[in-house]
């Protein structure tokens, strides 16, 4: 699911001051991870984006192969917060 981020003005410009986009990637169940990272029942929530074309998405430092449906949302800061502390609840970080 792509994740469009409702940011304040001037967090939005430092987001694209830095070539990306207030858009992230939240995966509930990824189906593979090449640096071997996740674990089974692991969900993945990436960086800013910093370029979308197709069916690949890519961040900061990643670029992710997208499959299946999928869908676009638009998200405040603060819930976007939330689910990446409830994505780190699990793992220990």
């Amino acid at each position: 699911m792509l994740l469009d981020v409702m940011l304040p003005a001037s967090q939005e410009q430092e987001v694209i001051t830095q070539g990306l986009k207030p858009c992230v990637l939240y995966a509930q169940a990824p189906v593979y991870d090449s640096q071997g990272e996740l674990k089974p029942g692991d969900s993945l929530l990436s960086d800013f984006q910093r370029d979308f074309d197709g069916c690949i998405f890519e961040s900061k430092d990643v670029l992710y192969i997208l499959a299946g449906q999928g869908s676009r949302k638009h998200v405040s800061l603060p819930a976007l917060q939330a689910l990446n502390a409830y994505g780190n609840a699990g793992s220990g970080a």
